[in-house]
């Protein structure tokens, strides 16, 4: 009778550590996680207050903070977006330029974040001066935000950064209207890629695809 006790109890415990699936990931695999290639789990009904929570947490954390939370198991396709627009403004904090630059590259390249989207547009507009490439990051951080928020402005994602959208965006249409640069072109570059693009953002973050598709 031990010995039946004893090969259940070994056969539980086996079965416990053969079904534990959770894993954690080193800092440069969640760097080259684009679209989603590692499988993070996703939760598509992340909502307002959600985003709100996400928020906070992360403001509370300083840079060696973010870093030990991508360290943990089951991180969440979400957290991982915002940890890393988080630790590049962590650096932004220290005036280490460069790792600012490569957060906010490596969310909004790879993870799609609009909030490192739009720190692109400020970046290239009051840094690079390039008018051009502030105005498609600029557009696409206000397609994804219009996606996520469903042009709710009281989400927090909706009003995280939006005056400085407002600004970029009146100062880019002026620039535009004065042939500053080809704004007509740009817009009809936009027109072709914005759709996959927020599809896309639908696909990897679990939303499914939009009703008129």
């Amino acid at each position: 009778m031990l010995n039946n006790l004893s090969l259940i109890s070994t056969l539980f415990i086996l079965c416990l550590f053969s079904c534990d699936n959770s894993r954690t990931y080193t800092l440069e695999e969640l760097e080259k996680n684009h679209y989603n290639d590692l499988g993070l789990q996703v939760d598509p009904a992340l909502d307002a207050e959600a985003y709100k929570a996400l928020f906070e947490a992360f403001q509370e954390l300083n840079k060696d903070q973010i870093l030990e939370r991508l360290t943990e198991k089951d991180l969440e396709l979400h957290q991982v977006s915002f940890a890393f627009y988080y630790l590049a403004n962590a650096y932004a904090a220290e005036r280490d330029k460069e790792n600012c630059l490569k957060y906010h590259e490596l969310a909004a390249e790879n993870y799609l974040n609009p909030q490192s989207l739009l720190k692109l547009a400020e970046f290239n507009f009051h840094m690079n001066k390039d008018y051009p490439k502030a105005y498609q990051y600029l557009h696409r951080s206000l397609e994804i935000t219009i996606e996520i928020t469903e042009n709710n402005r009281s989400h927090p994602v909706a009003k995280n950064g939006k005056d400085k959208a407002q600004f970029l965006l009146q100062e880019l249409e002026r620039m535009g209207e004065r042939k500053i640069f080809d704004k007509v072109a740009l817009r009809a570059q936009l027109k072709i890629e914005l759709t996959p693009l927020v599809d896309k953002y639908r696909e990897i973050y679990g939303l499914g695809p939009r009703e008129h598709s």
